[in-house]
């Protein structure tokens, strides 16, 4: 009889740490998948942005384009007219050559190569603006697929999380009940004492004894371990989103091909004289300028949703849990004042490109 109470009171005290386990468990499950929503909200927030500027550089392809045919089509008249014009110059000279008729001949000839050298050019040009436009369009569709694609990957884990919290609300609430009916449920009558002669159980063993206790403590040893300060060892690796190492390599491609259009030596259009980023609640940081418009600057950041001031202008971005105190490269693309961008991603990222 005493044994079994014995065993009895370790089962229960056993179940008490592994059901303290499993709340643990599902509080974490709940902080990675919450997580993992943030990393997407990122993910979303900077292919907007991409999806923004690529429509605003296809807007001005289009004006580009149109000045390019219009040019184009000035060009052939030209063309048309100093053909004309030749052949009128070669009848004059053949019907009565003179040193005047030569003279216009030459001049007529000149301005023929002159006017199909200007063909040439702006065909060229044309033809160079409608490629650009046609690698615009292809990446305005696949950035419109991924924008579109993030969208349900994004309701999909909002609905994962939504699920999390509510299972574990409906599990503290049952909890909270039964706790309230056992402490107003009425003590039962004590019957009246009977003395009864213990039958003789035999001793127990210390290794039927140890099993338990053994159970016991090792759980209560996970415990503690799961909610002790130091930092545990079997610690996961941080989660690495393909979609935001597929953003940093498409921008890192986009600065090194605009700086490249550099000769050594230039630098291309400096707009601002100062530019600073100021993350919400701390001091300003100055840019560094690498050129044609762009400006860099690498500094920690907090999670949760931040604010970035850039001289007047603002942005709004999310900042996932496990990145708190990372270290993140902001790229700011002047190149539209009407329209400026704040390219940004954890500098741990570039490692992935390799």
């Amino acid at each position: 009889m005493v044994v079994n109470r014995g065993r009895s009171l370790l089962f229960a005290g056993l179940l008490g740490v592994v059901g303290w386990s499993v709340e643990l468990q599902a509080a974490s499950s709940l902080t990675v998948e919450q997580n993992r929503l943030a990393r997407m909200e990122q993910v979303q927030e900077n292919r907007l942005v991409e999806l923004e500027d690529i429509e605003n550089e296809i807007v001005s392809y289009e004006y580009k384009l149109e000045r390019a045919q219009k040019s184009l089509s000035e060009a052939r008249k030209n063309y048309q007219q100093s053909l004309v014009a030749v052949k009128a110059a070669e009848r004059e000279h053949k019907g009565a050559a003179s040193t005047d008729t030569e003279r216009a001949l030459k001049k007529a000839k000149h301005a023929l190569n002159m006017a199909e050298r200007g063909v040439d050019s702006r065909n060229r040009r044309v033809e160079f603006i409608q490629s650009n436009y046609a690698e615009l369009e292809s990446r305005l569709t696949d950035t419109r697929e991924s924008v579109a694609g993030g969208k349900s990957r994004l309701a999909a884990q909002q609905a994962l999380v939504d699920s999390l919290v509510k299972e574990m609300l409906s599990e503290a609430k049952t909890a909270k009940a039964k706790a309230a009916a056992k402490k107003s449920a009425p003590k039962p009558e004590k019957a009246p004492a009977v003395v009864i002669s213990p039958p003789e159980v035999p001793e127990p063993t210390l290794a039927a004894a140890g099993d338990v206790t053994n159970a016991v403590a090792d759980a209560a040893v996970s415990a503690e371990s799961a909610s002790s300060d130091e930092p545990v060892e079997v610690a996961s690796a941080r989660e690495i989103d393909p979609e935001m190492v597929d953003y940093v390599r498409g921008e890192r491609a986009r600065l090194e091909k605009l700086l490249d259009q550099l000769a050594e030596g230039e630098t291309g259009k400096h707009t601002f004289r100062n530019l600073t980023l100021k993350p919400k609640g701390e001091d300003s940081v100055e840019f560094e300028f690498l050129g044609q418009d762009q400006y860099r600057v690498v500094l920690p950041v907090a999670a949760g949703r931040q604010t970035y001031k850039v001289n007047s202008w603002r942005f709004r971005r999310t900042i996932p849990a496990d990145d708190n105190g990372e270290r993140y490269v902001f790229i700011f693309d002047a190149r539209r004042l009407s329209r400026p961008r704040l390219v940004m991603y954890p500098e741990y990222l570039l490692s992935e490109l390799d």
